[in-house]
């Protein structure tokens, strides 16, 4: 039991560190598309808008709607990153309570 919990939460904490670097990562990357595309510094507000609009249910911006039909698997890589990142630290807190309570591991 003590190296099945290790093991599930190391590969929680993973998930959770991977996902962080995966959304800094895509959002430099598609921001500087976007200046690219559009010019202007990668670091305007409008680009930071859209890259947290893309991926969503309907585009807001031009920008947005440019990311997703130009760039559709780098969208869907930030819309599972989002999604883990938010999951990832709920299942980590249950197999932490999980282990001190229920099995006694910790």
């Amino acid at each position: 039991m003590i190296v099945l919990f290790w093991i599930l939460t190391t590969l929680l904490a993973f998930a959770i560190l991977l996902a962080a670097q995966m959304r800094m990562l895509l959002s430099i990357v598609l921001r500087r598309a976007l200046a690219a595309k559009f010019g202007g510094k990668h670091t305007d507000t409008a680009y930071r808008t859209a890259i947290y609009d893309a991926g969503r249910a309907e585009p807001a911006s031009q920008h947005a709607h440019y990311l997703s039909t130009e760039y559709p698997k780098p969208v869907a890589h930030l819309v599972l990153a989002r999604r883990v990142a938010l999951v990832a630290p709920g299942l980590l807190l249950i197999v932490v309570l999980c282990g001190r309570y229920a099995f006694g591991v910790i």
